[in-house]
């Protein structure tokens, strides 16, 4: 029998009693997405992201107050498509087809904290 219902529908088709969980489950989603073009492990960025929460939302206020609004230092890579995107947040991802330098020693070819399987997904 049908019943009345009073929320928010994702989506996906993903029901939500109130609007920031909806919010939050499609950018979960949106984060995924992110995470699985760019090839970064989406288990160990959320759980990255989590275990800062606060320290990242406190930046992201104070950033708030800011003229210019960016993540990090500003960094420059000559003949990098990483420039092109970093003041979109819908934009592209850069090409993951070069290898963009960033530490003088390791193996270049290991994989990173954010591309590696932990726990269920060995």
């Amino acid at each position: 029998m049908p019943k009345q219902a009073s929320g928010y529908l994702a989506e996906d088709g993903k029901f939500f009693e109130n609007e920031p969980e909806c919010q939050r489950y499609e950018f979960m989603n949106e984060l995924e997405y992110k995470c699985n073009t760019a090839g970064i492990n989406y288990d160990n960025f959320m759980a990255t992201l989590n275990a800062f929460h606060h320290h990242i939302k406190g930046y992201y206020n104070a950033d708030e107050g800011c003229k210019e609004h960016y993540v990090g230092k500003p960094v420059r890579f000559e003949g990098s498509d990483i420039d092109d995107f970093a003041d979109s947040a819908d934009g592209p991802l850069p090409s993951a087809e070069r290898d963009i330098p960033d530490i003088a020693s390791g193996d270049k070819d290991a994989p990173g904290f954010l591309e590696q399987s932990f726990g269920r997904y060995k």
